[in-house]
């Protein structure tokens, strides 16, 4: 009974074996070979012959690959030369700034040769031979003139210019300055004059 009952249990042994073995292999078969058309899918394998895995960093179309996100663009140079004429910064061209600037200077200072000029996004400083300074408003409308030699009197209004030289006869204008209607006028005895667009007298003081 005891040598029955050990080949009983070796028989029952090899079929239990034999059953796992043939339903491994079945799921093997059918993960690699599904109706001919395949069966495991390798996510990185070519498909269709046209590709498989993508890399997503790779380029597309020839044209590009992968875009940095934090890529600055190229910086603009404010005072990089714009139509082949500098437009801001220093050593400026006379053409470059507006034409009512330099119709300005031509007409009060047709003489004069401009040696320098300086402009930025609030004003623009010219700079004469004989050391005039004018500063205009990016406009072109002129703000303040400075002139140690000679001012000229065509900057003025006529009614402006009788009030300076009835309470100054023997003074000299050496700074005007434009604020909308009133002309603050420096004078070379160290007085400063406001006087309005129609001559009127509005005060006066000691430069200090």
């Amino acid at each position: 009974m005891t040598i029955k009952k050990a080949l009983f249990i070796l028989f029952v042994s090899a079929m239990l074996t034999g059953s796992l073995f043939a339903q491994y292999d079945g799921y093997y078969d059918n993960n690699n070979q599904g109706g001919g058309q395949g069966g495991y899918q390798d996510p990185y394998g070519q498909q269709g012959g046209q590709g498989g895995y993508q890399d997503p960093y790779g380029q597309q179309g020839s044209q590009g690959g992968y875009q940095d996100p934090y890529a600055q663009p190229p910086a603009q140079d404010p005072y990089a030369q714009q139509g082949g004429q500098q437009q801001y910064g220093y050593g400026v061209q006379l053409s470059s700034i507006p034409q009512n600037a330099q119709n300005f200077i031509k007409q009060h200072f047709p003489n004069i040769k401009v040696t320098f000029i300086e402009r930025d996004w609030e004003d623009i400083e010219v700079y004469l031979e004989n050391g005039t300074q004018i500063d205009f408003f990016p406009n072109g409308d002129w703000k303040e003139v400075k002139c140690y030699g000679n001012m000229p009197a065509t900057i003025l209004p006529a009614n402006v210019m009788n009030t300076i030289k009835r309470t100054y006869p023997n003074a000299a204008i050496v700074k005007i300055e434009k604020q909308f209607t009133i002309f603050e006028i420096k004078l070379n005895n160290m007085m400063e004059l406001y006087v309005d667009n129609n001559g009127q007298l509005l005060g006066q003081k000691w430069d200090d």
